[in-house]
């Protein structure tokens, strides 16, 4: 699931938990497709993020995983000989690896419903 701001919502998104206003207000339920319409009135609600399944937006700032993984091994360079952050590292890298592979299986399940 990815928390975004409204303004990056787009028809056909689900929602992964309730759309809620500021006041607490459910306004609809998680598993709710977003239409355009559906947006414009949870902004007139005064929504400003929503929680949508998977990871549909890359959001501004947001790298690349190859990009990530680039600034990881520098951010790590020096500090390669000591074991116990070399292995933070690598587990650091494999959960990233693991992140986009689950977004890759997601993709294809929604292709495949298409």
């Amino acid at each position: 699931m990815q928390r975004i701001p409204i303004k990056f919502a787009k028809p056909g998104f689900i929602l992964g938990k309730e759309a809620i206003t500021p006041e607490g207000q459910v306004l609809c339920g998680s598993d709710t497709e977003l239409t355009e319409d559906l947006i414009l009135r949870l902004k007139k609600q005064g929504v400003l993020v929503l929680t949508i399944k998977g990871h549909p937006v890359r959001l501004p700032g947001e790298l690349p995983l190859s990009e990530r993984l680039r600034e990881l091994d520098r951010r790590f360079s020096k500090v390669k000989k000591d074991p116990v952050l070399k292995a933070l590292e690598t587990l650091i890298g494999e959960f990233w690896i693991e992140q986009e592979k689950g977004k890759d299986y997601l993709k294809r399940l929604k292709t495949q419903k298409s």
